[in-house]
């Protein structure tokens, strides 16, 4: 046994590496960058945990995502490996001591977020430290042609320079061609080697369904489900229509857990958790949901709506079946939706004249911004068309620039107005026209009946499957594959029993829905439910005139009505 063989069994307990995974820690061990495209749960992890293990110095790992950097940080730590995170979540003093920890030497991999790059002072610390390497996790958010472009993510080349130009991993699931391309440019790769496993996952089934209606939806939903067991995701692409959907499901005697950006980060991270905790639970979400989530045995994915691109599509299917087990994913195909991404499309690309305005306003409140809502930032941009998107996409570009902090409506503050050359680099002129093309190729992958693997190989470089693909509803009957690759089925959670399940991983004196009689306000219904510090709180809807307070559930006297 090699030696890099014996400190993956001292490490991690595995007995071998899988695919490319030894010739990647090697290249890194003697300092090599390379580019890393791994289908997801293929082991991109391991490709920089192992070595920052085993070299001398501190690696620093790059995430988008505050809940997948907890979740990989405690999965290290409970195998005693040295493994810490800094956050916006984590007070203050509690980051300066995990820094402290990192230049005694304690911690070999710390995980950060793009933002934390941006905090006065941290650069600094991390360059007298001495960083050994960087891994950049979800690699693909430095290109606007990307699914998830996050403007901090183009000053990482930078930051890379200023720390002395170390061995970088960059690594994603899903990247395009051109996507590569801005990878290499952004975070100054040049030539680096580039390691891919392609994308086949010949575990997945890939349908799309034409649903009439929402009540056609619903039929098809319900066999899928009761086909596959759980658990199972179904994303939604508003808001509205999950909500709509739960109270469709509850009828039918599911509960379901739900996950989208109007609930508490609290409530978040308890529904994550219970759908990670169990093995038959259903989770209704937006796009929002799922990469933080490491579950190996998701059977089925279900869209409610087309998605906005194939990248975006194949990275949430993606997330089925990492056991290598048999997962159903099914498209359910209404053209009506198509104008729902289409809004999405031009919410997202407000353009640079549009965000300059915006910010120009908001550095002209001055010390009233702090009392703006985001209804009436919408009534001066956008007067009666309050569902267009383009100011929440601003404030996002300027929150992730620097150029202000905090939440609208509650702590906004103004830091700095964006440069024009910023603009140009957040919202090239091009983009829109790209976007929408995007949303092109989606319709035809759903509408045009052709293998819809090889549509998807092909539109991320790979010309493989030449005589179909034999796991999609174009090339193979969907009954017989789910006869011959599924596990047996598993009932999904129903009746309360679901409830107990995400209640049993949340300590919370009221869940959301519960019905409160709330001294002063009279009978309410809970909406969020907050944990800040180590106190509840909770936004409740006055039934009298549905007017939203906040309560704070230890000073206020309330109590549960029955309903």
């Amino acid at each position: 046994m090699s030696d890099l063989e014996q400190q993956l069994r001292r490490h991690f307990g595995h007995a071998a590496f899988r695919g490319p995974q030894r010739a990647i820690v090697a290249h890194h061990l003697g300092g090599g960058s390379a580019l890393v495209l791994m289908a997801t749960g293929e082991g991109k992890s391991l490709c920089y945990q192992l070595p920052a293990l085993v070299r001398d110095g501190l690696t620093i790992v790059v995430s988008p995502l505050i809940a997948l950097m907890d979740d990989q940080v405690a999965a290290l730590q409970a195998k005693g490996l040295p493994a810490t995170c800094i956050h916006s979540q984590i007070e203050r003093g509690e980051r300066e001591r995990r820094l402290e920890r990192a230049a005694r030497g304690e911690v070999k991999l710390l995980y950060i977020t793009p933002e934390r790059f941006a905090v006065p002072g941290f650069l600094d610390g991390l360059r007298a430290i001495g960083v050994a390497a960087m891994a950049i996790d979800e690699a693909h958010c430095v290109s606007h042609w990307g699914h998830d472009f996050r403007p901090e993510y183009l000053k990482l080349g930078q930051v890379r320079r200023e720390l002395g130009d170390p061995p970088v991993l960059c690594l994603t699931a899903t990247a395009t061609p051109q996507v590569q391309d801005d990878i290499r440019a952004v975070l100054r790769l040049g030539d680096a080697v580039r390691y891919h496993t392609g994308i086949a996952r010949d575990n997945l089934f890939l349908s799309v369904r034409e649903a009439d209606g929402e009540a056609g939806k619903l039929a098809r939903l319900q066999a899928v489900l009761d086909r596959t067991g759980g658990p199972a995701i179904v994303y939604c692409a508003l808001i509205k229509d999950l909500a709509r959907l739960e109270g469709e499901l509850q009828r039918r005697g599911l509960r379901p857990l739900v996950y989208h950006g109007d609930l508490s980060a609290h409530e978040r991270k308890a529904q994550q958790r219970a759908f990670q905790e169990r093995s038959d639970a259903l989770m209704l979400a937006t796009n929002a949901f799922g990469m933080g989530v490491d579950k190996a045995d998701i059977r089925a994915i279900v869209h409610w709506q087309i998605p906005r691109t194939l990248e975006a599509y194949y990275q949430e299917v993606g997330r089925a079946g990492r056991d290598g087990q048999g997962a159903y994913c099914e498209l359910l195909y209404a053209s009506d939706d198509v104008a729902i991404q289409r809004d999405f499309t031009e919410w997202a690309n407000p353009g640079a004249a549009f965000a300059r305005d915006v910010a120009r306003h908001l550095q002209g409140l001055g010390d009233r911004l702090h009392a703006v809502d985001l209804d009436a930032l919408r009534a001066v941009f956008l007067g009666k068309h309050r569902r267009d998107g383009r100011v929440e996409t601003v404030l996002r570009l300027l929150r992730s620039g620097g150029c202000v902090t905090g939440e609208i409506g509650r702590d906004l503050q103004f830091v700095r107005p964006p440069s024009d050359d910023e603009l140009a680099a957040w919202l090239p002129d091009d983009k829109r026209q790209s976007d929408l093309l995007g949303l092109l190729r989606m319709v035809r992958y759903a509408t045009e009946g052709l293998c819809r693997k090889r549509t998807i190989h092909e539109h991320f470089g790979f010309d493989d499957l030449q005589d179909g693909c034999g796991s999609c509803d174009v090339c193979a009957d969907a009954a017989a594959w789910q006869d011959a690759r599924l596990p047996p089925v598993r009932p999904l959670v129903v009746g309360a029993a679901a409830t107990a399940a995400a209640a049993a991983t949340d300590r919370a004196p009221v869940q959301r829905g519960d019905w409160l009689d709330v001294a002063g306000l009279g009978l309410c219904c809970v909406q969020r439910v907050h944990y800040r510090g180590s106190s509840w709180s909770a936004d409740v809807e006055r039934a009298s005139d549905l007017a939203v307070h906040a309560v704070d559930l230890a000073k206020r006297r309330w109590q549960r009505v029955a309903r």
